[in-house]
């Protein structure tokens, strides 16, 4: 599939899901200009629109949106993504697919440039539970992933599809009780494959009482397994969107 097919695919993912919230539109709209990093003010600028309707729309004071106003916002995130490098996109457009509620992805980036794992983990406030020598290799990305949505429920071959087949991008997993169900998944799904497919480092956020399974787990496949001490979900991710490994 060529990358004008997938971007396409992409937008209609974003469009249905818009389409589809008859109750709350809104809210689906602003999830989607979150995830892309793009202010209200940026992208009314953009579309040629007051600041104001892309909040009344997102706060529901805006009826329903209509198809053609669906268009241009879809439109303009990912305009305004391929303007800056089309880094996001990218990473979306490889986890979103028919079989995966996208909701369940809650941010997935594409760093510019090599970065190491430890940094993140630093970013994040993290313990680290299992071979931290090895958050010294570099990552290109991370998936943050709703686990209560997506990886208790996703077979072994859906989530081998989350990670694109890299071993370099972070799985930073929240609302996590123990641990177990995660690192079972990501155990289960290298099994039956010609090359184990495993996140460069995982990162759990929500931990109440770490299972010891999950940490005998990493050790045994030499997975850095670390446990955020952000408490909440929303802080988490607003940590990982401003992460600038740059500076």
């Amino acid at each position: 599939m060529g990358q004008s097919e997938t971007l396409k695919r992409l937008a209609e993912v974003i469009a249905g899901e818009i389409c589809l919230a008859e109750n709350d539109p809104g809210s689906v709209m602003r999830r989607w200009r979150e995830r892309f990093q793009v202010s209200q003010k940026d992208l009314a600028k953009h579309l040629g629109v007051s600041p104001s309707v892309i909040s009344d729309y997102e706060s529901g004071r805006r009826r329903s949106p209509r198809v053609e106003t669906i268009r241009r916002f879809v439109e303009g995130l990912i305009e305004m993504d391929a303007a800056n490098g089309g880094r996001i996109a990218m990473a979306l457009e490889k986890l979103v697919s028919p079989e995966i509620a996208s909701d369940a992805i809650l941010d997935s980036r594409e760093f510019g440039v090599p970065v190491p794992a430890k940094l993140l983990t630093e970013r994040l406030q993290c313990r680290v539970l299992t071979h931290g020598p090895l958050l010294e290799r570099d990552i290109y990305g991370y998936t943050a992933l709703d686990s209560v949505k997506a990886i208790v429920s996703l077979t072994p071959k859906q989530l081998l599809r989350l990670y694109g087949g890299t071993t370099q991008r972070a799985a930073v997993l929240t609302k996590v009780t123990t641990g177990r169900s995660p690192m079972v998944a990501i155990k289960a799904s290298q099994i039956g494959t010609s090359t184990a497919v495993k996140p460069a480092v995982v990162i759990l956020q929500g931990v109440r009482e770490l299972d010891p399974l999950a940490v005998k787990i990493a050790d045994s496949i030499h997975l850095p397994l670390c446990v955020s001490e952000i408490e909440s979900e929303e802080a988490l991710i607003h940590a990982l969107r401003t992460f600038n490994p740059t500076m």
